[in-house]
């Protein structure tokens, strides 16, 4: 399946424009999944604590918490955002979505719970 362009998909400049007012709000500085640990990561480093170097991916992405699959009263919905460092947005979250990794797992990847490494 042939995944539309992110324009079609609702991210304009009007996206743009609501994306950087939602991450300029003071709750909004920190990713949640970094603070859930005691981590503030404003999006400039990796989920090992390492600095990120690509300038590309130094900054927070603003996550749809429920996945909005075109559904623009979803895409829009303010309670359904949260703020994510890269990591957690490209690495954890999009594999969960993918279908590509279950359970839960710590900050770094590892599964956590009743999981075999954990025995």
């Amino acid at each position: 399946m042939t995944r539309t362009s992110a324009r079609k998909r609702g991210y304009t400049a009007a996206w743009d424009k609501a994306r950087a007012a939602f991450l300029a709000e003071p709750d909004n500085q920190f990713c949640r999944e970094c603070e859930k640990t005691g981590l503030l990561n404003p999006g400039t480093m990796h989920l090992d604590g390492t600095l990120e170097t690509n300038p590309w991916r130094m900054h927070l992405v603003v996550d749809h918490i429920i996945a909005h699959k075109n559904d623009q009263r979803l895409f829009w919905d303010r309670s359904n955002w949260q703020p994510l460092c890269p990591d957690h947005h490209d690495i954890i979250k999009q594999r969960e979505e993918h279908g590509r990794m279950t359970g839960a797992v710590d900050i770094n990847g590892r599964p956590v719970g009743a999981h075999p490494w954990n025995l």
